[in-house]
C-alpha cells in the first residue's frame, strides 16, 4: 500500500502467513523517485531523517546504517500496527515528499491511515503464488520464513540446516534467527516472527 508519489513495485509484498502472524509483521519502505525528488541538494538528507525516525520507533529489523547514505530507499520492518501509526504520523507531521509504501494486512492498514486522515495512492496485492510447479516449493512454514526476503537472501537450506542444529542443541533459536535474518540488508525479514516459525519447525520436527 502506498502513499502519494510515482509507481513503485515493493520486493515485501509476497509474504506468507496466517492472519493473527501477520498482524505482527508491517514493512515500511521509503523510496525516491527517480528524477522528481531524488536531486535536490537535501534529498539525501530527507531520506536519512526518515531513517532515523523508523530507527527511533525500535524496529525489529531495518536496513544497515551503511545504506542509509548510500540506497534510493529505506526499509524497517515492525511487529505492532500501534507503532507503525506513530511512524507514519511523524513522517506526515514532517512531510518530507518522499512515497512511503507500507506492505501489511491491509485492513489494519487502512484502520491507521483513516485515523491519521491520509489517504491511499495505490494498493498492490499478492496472487498468492499459486502458479508453476509448487510441488517443487519447500513447506509452508519455511516459505513464511523466505518469502520475508524479497531478494531470496533466506534459503530453505539454510533453514533446514539450523532447525537441525537447534534439535542437537549445536545452536540457540535466537542465533540462528539472527543468522538467518543477516543476509537481508534490506532489513524486511521479521527477526521475531522468524524466531517463532523456527521453535515451531523444531517442534514440528522433533513430533
Amino acid at each position: 500500500m502506498k502513499l502519494g508519489g510515482t509507481k513503485i513495485i515493493t520486493h515485501t509484498l509476497h509474504r506468507k502467513g496466517k492472519e493473527n502472524d501477520l498482524k505482527q509483521d508491517y514493512v515500511l519502505l521509503a523510496m525516491f523517485a527517480s528524477g522528481i525528488n531524488d536531486n535536490y541538494d537535501d534529498s539525501r538528507q530527507k531520506l536519512m531523517k526518515i531513517a532515523e525516525i523508523m530507527n527511533n520507533h525500535n524496529p525489529v529489523n531495518i536496513m544497515p546504517k551503511f545504506g542509509w547514505s548510500v540506497s534510493s530507499t529505506i526499509t524497517a520492518t515492525f511487529d505492532n500496527i500501534e507503532t507503525v501509526k506513530q511512524v507514519i504520523r511523524e513522517l506526515k507531521e514532517e512531510d518530507f515528499g518522499i512515497s512511503i509504501v507500507i506492505s501489511g494486512l491491509i485492513s489494519e492498514i487502512k484502520n491507521v491511515l483513516k485515523d491519521l486522515n491520509l489517504d491511499i495512492h495505490t494498493v498492490h496485492f499478492s496472487l498468492g503464488g499459486n502458479f508453476g510447479r509448487k510441488e517443487l516449493l519447500p513447506n509452508e512454514k519455511i516459505l513464511e520464513i523466505t518469502t520475508m526476503c524479497g531478494h531470496h537472501t533466506v534459503s530453505p537450506q539454510s533453514i533446514s540446516s539450523y532447525v537441525e542444529l537447534i534439535k542437537r542443541g549445536k545452536m540457540t533459536l535466537e542465533k540462528a534467527a539472527e543468522k538467518l535474518t543477516r543476509p537481508c540488508v534490506c532489513g524486511i525479514v521479521n527477526t521475531s516472527r522468524v524466531l517463532k516459525i523456527l521453535n515451531s519447525l523444531v517442534k514440528e520436527y522433533k513430533s
